[in-house]
């Protein structure tokens, strides 16, 4: 699905890459509040943790496409 917003081609693709920044955002930043350094390996860690926690099938699945996100970041 495509739909033009202030001139922006906005597609689900790029919907779901804002709820996936959006939920890396949320845990980069407990995580720092938390004073855990922000590394990505274990930004993937608690992206997979709150995934494996939510009872909700849409939030985990953020969590899951954000964890992966991140793991592709890792590989060289």
């Amino acid at each position: 699905m495509t739909h033009r917003e202030d001139d922006v081609v906005i597609t689900e693709n790029t919907e779901s890459l804002d709820d996936i920044h959006a939920v890396i955002g949320q845990v980069a930043a407990l995580m720092l509040k938390a004073g855990s350094p922000l590394e990505l390996a274990a930004l993937s860690a608690q992206l997979n943790l709150h995934a494996g926690q939510s009872a909700d099938a849409r939030v985990k699945k953020e969590y899951e496409g954000a964890a992966r996100f991140v793991a592709d970041k890792i590989k060289p």
